[in-house]
């Protein structure tokens, strides 16, 4: 008996064409084949570090130039105040010194002046305005020939001005021969025979010293009664050299 079995034909295999056989390669193949890709990253990388260190140093560039502008303004004096910063105050202009004067004589104001070892007034003898009227005591009645002013001259010196005549009050270089070193009124000179320090005693109390010889003026012979002549001498701080201020007028 035969036996009849049926054997399957083999197919025939494909022929591979060029493009299948390129892509069934190995991989060890393809990676042969392909370019490196490190130069690539490399460059990247370098550029990306290029351009930090750039912006570095032009920052770096940048604030070295604003501190030396900084500097140059400050140095140079004329730094302009930013937008929006505020003003400088300005300094309040100092208010000139009040000038002081001695026993808080006001040359604004009238005195009389009156002595202090009897009370009685420098007066002008018989209300004389001429040039070598002489001075004397006399009861107090604050006419205008008993009336005085203190004129600020320099260092501390006052020229002591008749209010009646306007002349000042002065001991004469040459004597007179009737009143001999008696105080009387002139014209002003600008003489320091003219010209007085007043020196305060107290409790509106001065001394009154000549500036040309330093002698003070006070009662002659230290006498209290009315034709009293003033004359000078040393200045030794007695009553009869000591005048009260009285404002009067």
């Amino acid at each position: 008996m035969k036996w009849f079995g049926f054997i399957p034909k083999e197919r025939p295999r494909p022929q591979e064409s060029p493009a299948m056989s390129r892509s069934s390669a190995r991989p060890d193949d393809l990676q042969d084949r392909e370019p490196p890709r490190w130069p690539v990253l490399a460059g990247a990388t370098a550029l990306l570090l290029l351009a930090g260190l750039g912006g570095y140093t032009a920052g770096v560039f940048v604030s070295e130039n604003r501190a030396q502008v900084e500097e140059m303004s400050v140095v140079s004096g004329i730094l302009v105040q930013p937008e929006g910063a505020p003003d400088e105050a300005e300094e309040p202009e100092e208010e000139p010194e009040e000038e002081t004067h001695p026993a808080g004589i006001d040359p604004e104001v009238s005195y009389a002046l009156l002595s202090v070892h009897g009370g009685r007034a420098v007066d002008v003898a018989g209300a004389a305005q001429d040039n070598g009227a002489h001075v004397h005591l006399w009861d107090r009645h604050d006419d205008e020939h008993q009336q005085w002013r203190f004129v600020p001259v320099d260092d501390g010196f006052y020229e002591i001005l008749g209010v009646a005549s306007g002349k000042l009050l002065e001991f004469p270089a040459t004597p007179d021969p009737e009143t001999g070193e008696g105080a009387s009124l002139l014209s002003r000179t600008g003489a320091p025979e003219q010209q007085w320090r007043v020196i305060e005693v107290g409790d509106g109390v001065v001394r009154l010293v000549n500036r040309a010889d330093g002698q003070a003026l006070g009662n002659q012979d230290g006498e209290e009664e009315n034709r009293t002549l003033l004359t000078p001498a040393e200045d030794e701080g007695h009553p009869h050299q000591q005048w009260r201020l009285v404002p009067v007028g």
